[in-house]
């Protein structure tokens, strides 16, 4: 049983997580920070962590895009959350 993968990436991580035969990105954590995709399939592992270095990437050239906790990325159609800490 395989219960996700958890892959570092310059200064934070990129978490996906199996969904059958298709894999999710659950969060994208920069600086102590988890950010959260639309949740979309994808066909593989391997193109679900390519994917999520493309969102992480965009984060960091786009940090102030994320006002309210969430903002609409047109480059990569997709939506994304800033996930509350857990005190």
């Amino acid at each position: 049983m395989n219960i996700g993968i958890i892959q570092p990436y310059s200064n934070g991580f990129l978490e996906v997580v199996p969904e059958s035969d298709y894999w999710q990105i659950t969060a994208i954590h920069i600086n102590g920070q988890a950010y959260c995709p639309t949740p979309r399939l994808y066909r593989s592992e391997k193109v679900a962590l390519a994917k999520a270095t493309q969102i992480y990437d965009w984060l960091v050239d786009n940090e102030g895009e994320i006002s309210g906790g969430s903002c609409y990325c047109s480059e990569l159609k997709l939506i994304l959350w800033q996930q509350s800490k857990v005190s």
